[in-house]
């Protein structure tokens, strides 16, 4: 939505509920992302999941619990699958990472796939990785579920502390296309710019 009417892009939406890196026997991301690497030929690649990865994996055939050793390795493993398969088709990759949650123990999971995240984006060429955190926190850095956008306090997450409200959607859209311009200097404009104001 907010990178309607920029004809300097063309945009390719590719988005599947409760998918993430850790249930690829639900949609394996690196295997579809292959073929729709080779389908559109995309140069920048911008990639927002992990809400869903607060869970075990099998590793090697066995349950591996969330942020264990074997856990850390193979979910590393497949941000990295994600990365290397973008640049290996030309594609620069921006990893949008996970906004503050309220929920304090799911909180701190997130922090651990944003760590990941971070990681995997410096130590491969062309992925940058940027933080939502401290952007969707208030300026103590702690959650909010309301805040004055646009001159109008508006509710910007949902009761459960987790997901983003319309308005705080576009927010974070915004917050996004913002980057685009800076990070790869792109000429682009939100179409329906929304800020926090004061």
């Amino acid at each position: 939505m907010q990178l309607e009417k920029n004809p300097a892009i063309t945009l390719v939406v590719k988005t599947t509920l409760a998918t993430g890196l850790t249930n690829a026997w639900f949609y394996n991301w690196p295997q579809h992302l292959k073929k729709f690497l080779s389908q559109y030929r995309p140069q920048l690649l911008i990639v927002f999941l992990g809400a869903n990865d607060e869970q075990a994996m099998v590793v090697n055939g066995q349950a591996a619990p969330f942020d264990t050793r074997a856990w850390r390795s193979k979910y590393s493993s497949n941000v990295s699958t994600v990365i290397k398969e973008a640049a290996a088709a030309h594609c620069v990759v921006m990893w949008v990472g996970m906004p503050i949650m309220n929920p304090f123990g799911y909180r701190q999971k997130m922090q651990v796939v944003n760590s990941i995240f971070s990681d995997a984006s410096q130590k491969i060429p062309d992925a940058t990785f940027v933080s939502t955190w401290k952007f969707m926190a208030d300026a103590r850095g702690n959650f909010r579920f309301n805040a004055r956008v646009n001159g109008k306090l508006q509710p910007i997450r949902t009761a459960d502390g987790i997901h983003l409200t319309y308005m705080g959607q576009n927010l974070l859209a915004t917050y996004v296309v913002t980057q685009l311009r800076l990070i790869y200097g792109l000429p682009l404009r939100p179409a329906y710019p929304v800020r926090f104001t004061q």
